[in-house]
Formats: C-alpha cells, sequence, structure tokens
C-alpha cells in the first residue's frame, strides 16, 4: 500500500512541477519584453513546451516500464530544475526557445512516473482517490505558481526561476532516500513491445475512446484558459478581479471536489458513469458561458466545468491505469501525450472561432464535450452487449 510519507513526497513533487508552470505563464511575457520578442515568438515559446511533450511523454512512459518508476521520476525532475536554470541565463529567442523544448524534453517522464508510481502502490479499490488527489495537488499547484511568481518577481524578473530550480534540486535528494522502486506486478519486459508498437492502443478496444475524452476535455479546457479574460472583457468590460474570480472559481472548484468530495462520488457510481455525469457538467458549464448574458452568469458556467473536469479527468486517468494490456508507464505517458496535443490544438482552434464569434470557443467546447458524453455513453453499451454475448455462447456450450 502506498505510505504516507511516500504519497505526501509525490504530491510534492506533483506540486512544484505544476506550480513551475503556474511561474513561468506570467513571468514569461516579461522576459520576452525584455528581449523585444514578437507576439508569435511569445506563442512558440508556450507552444513549444506542449509539442516537446506531445513527441517525446510516450517515449519516458515507456521507459518507466522497463528502466524503471524512481530512475524516470529523478531524472525528470533534475531535467525540470535545469530547464528553469536556463531561463535565467537565456539571452535571445533561440535561447529562450531552446530552455522550453529541453524542459519539455527531459521533464515530460515526471507526471507517467508518479502516477505509475501511485497505481503501484495502491489497489484498484482505492486508486481512483489516490489519483484523484494527485490531480487535486497539480491543480493547487497551477493556482499556487502566479501568487508564487508575483511574490519573488519584485526582486528580479529571474528569481522566481531560480527559486521553483533550486526547489527541484533540494527535492531531488528526498526523492532519492525516501523514494523505492516497487515490484515490477504491472510493467512490461524490454522486448515485449517497442514503444512504437505501444502507441497503437490509441486505436485498441478499452483504449481509444478514453483517449478521445482526454484530447476533447484538454482541447476544451486550454481554450477555455486562453479565451476566458478576452471574452469576459469583451461582453462585459469586466475588470482585472472579475476575470480573476472566474479563472480562480474554475481551478477553485475543481480541486475542492478532487480532494473532499470524489471518494464518496465513486462510493455512489462506477467510474464510466461518473465521466458520463462530468461531461455533462461540461456541456452545462460551456453553454452557460456562451448564452451568458451577465458576468456572475458565466461565473457560474466556470464552476460547472470545474465541477465537471474534476469528475473526468482523474476518473479518465484512473480507468487507464487498469489497463495492463501494454504497461502502465507507455499508457499514462500517451494519456499526457493526448493531453498536449488538446493544449496545442484548443487555443489555435478557439482563436480562429474567436475571431469570427466571441462565443464561440465556448460553445464549440459544449458540443464537442456533449460528443464525448455520446461517445463513452455508445461504447459502454457496445462493451456491456459483447461481454452479455460471450455470456450467452459459453452458455450454450454447457
Amino acid at each position: 500500500m502506498l505510505e504516507r510519507r511516500v504519497f505526501l513526497l509525490l504530491g510534492f513533487i506533483i506540486f512544484l512541477t505544476m506550480t513551475g508552470y503556474g511561474i513561468v505563464l506570467p513571468t514569461l511575457p516579461f522576459v520576452a519584453d525584455r528581449l523585444n520578442l514578437t507576439s508569435f515568438q511569445m506563442g512558440t515559446l508556450i507552444t513549444g513546451w506542449a509539442v516537446a511533450q506531445l513527441a517525446t511523454a510516450p517515449f519516458w512512459g515507456r521507459l518507466t516500464d522497463t528502466w524503471g518508476r524512481k530512475h524516470v521520476l529523478l531524472f525528470g525532475l533534475f531535467g525540470f530544475a535545469v530547464a528553469f536554470f536556463l531561463l535565467v541565463f537565456a539571452q535571445s529567442y533561440w535561447q529562450l526557445l531552446f530552455a522550453r523544448v529541453i524542459g519539455a524534453v527531459l521533464s515530460s517522464g515526471t507526471l507517467p512516473a508518479v502516477i505509475a508510481l501511485v497505481s503501484d502502490l495502491t489497489d484498484l479499490k482505492h486508486r481512483n482517490v489516490a489519483i484523484a488527489k494527485i490531480g487535486a495537488i497539480n491543480g493547487l499547484g497551477f493556482l499556487c505558481g502566479p501568487a508564487v511568481g508575483g511574490l519573488f518577481a519584485p526582486f528580479g524578473v529571474n528569481v522566481p526561476f531560480i527559486v521553483a530550480g533550486t526547489c527541484a534540486f533540494i527535492t531531488l535528494p528526498i526523492a532519492m532516500r525516501f523514494l523505492f522502486e516497487p515490484e515490477a506486478k504491472t510493467t512490461l519486459k524490454r522486448d515485449q513491445a517497442t514503444v512504437f508498437k505501444s502507441l497503437t492502443m490509441v486505436t485498441r478496444k478499452g483504449y481509444w475512446q478514453f483517449f478521445i475524452v482526454t484530447f476533447g476535455v484538454s482541447m476544451a479546457a486550454s481554450s477555455f484558459f486562453g479565451l476566458l479574460g478576452y471574452f469576459m472583457i469583451e461582453r462585459f468590460n469586466a475588470s482585472p478581479v472579475i476575470v480573476s474570480l472566474a479563472f480562480s472559481t474554475q481551478a477553485g472548484v475543481s480541486v475542492i471536489v478532487q480532494f473532499f468530495f470524489l471518494e464518496k462520488f465513486y462510493q455512489w457510481f462506477e467510474e464510466e458513469s461518473l465521466a458520463k455525469f462530468g461531461l455533462l457538467f461540461i456541456t452545462i458549464g460551456f453553454s452557460f458561458i456562451a448564452f451568458s448574458p451577465h458576468a456572475s452568469i458565466a461565473i457560474i458556467g466556470c464552476l460547472f466545468t470545474g465541477f465537471g473536469q474534476a469528475c473526468v479527468n482523474p476518473t479518465i486517468l484512473s480507468i487507464l491505469s487498469k489497463r495492463e494490456t501494454y504497461g502502465q508507464g507507455i499508457t499514462i505517458g500517451m494519456h499526457q501525450a493526448m493531453n498536449s496535443l488538446g493544449r496545442i490544438v484548443g487555443p489555435l482552434l478557439g482563436g480562429a472561432i474567436f475571431s469570427i464569434l466571441i462565443s464561440g470557443p465556448f460553445l464549440t467546447s459544449a458540443v464537442i464535450a456533449l460528443l464525448l458524453f455520446f461517445i463513452v455513453l455508445l461504447s459502454s453499451h457496445k462493451e456491456t452487449a459483447d461481454a452479455d454475448l460471450i455470456k450467452k455462447e459459453k452458455g450454450s456450450y454447457v
């Protein structure tokens, strides 16, 4: 079972990683402004990270199954620290881009390694709750990142990067001391499947629908975070306080639900049912935002989307972690890759639609969430029908 100190350490690593990501987003524009970068160059610094993660997350996920969870986690933590110090010393656009890409490449194995460790050290009954709490810590880190960046920014634009990188280096020896490699009960032998062969899982029965949900929800969420502020200002002439309240409502509700309510929900609902329930809430939330006549209605929509995503994201990850055909590491690595793909496509698609209709990105996200609901609904019905057919065929031979 997962020891408390091990869980706390894994949670701190995830918190540190996401806090660092949250530090970069508001701080990087000031670095870009100092170097006189264009808006396009600034955009590539954000998307470059996501593209690098998309390309390398499955590879690192596979390595967690062959090389070991602890090794990949330590290497990812080291890469995370190195990336921040590279940002400190970057003096040109290409150096900044290199720092972002190399940071994503080196650290993209962190999340698959942590989730694989949590999966190995918890039984099937309690795994969804443990993953939900890791997800809540992840969200809490994203909430705290900008605040941490703002706290240290007055001492210099590079100080937040130095603080985050130093914390990562300090965490390394602690992780080396207290983390251990679990029994390889769910890992694969090196020669069982190559990483390229494992990529075919995105088309396999029992996998494909959950990867589509991961991609779709990530695409909708990234469009939400990228365009909500513009939408609130354009439609309601909202103040910075109101815009911040909308973001905080979405993220705060998500963290609270994962920390305090999902364990009870898992006692009431099956995982696939809860995922479908969450997708409906996401649909309602985005619809509220798209058709909101007042900023308060949009904020209620943010509450619904936060609640729905809290039900969907950890549940889908838990379901995938219980699929043992390919190994947990590569499966979770592919999950992270689909998340990254959504973060690339979402802002591009949302931005294009926003230029035509300001409520369009949120209406589109509502439609996407509703389609995902029907995909999961129909696929679960088909799997149930197939299982019933197999039982009947077996019974006819008895």
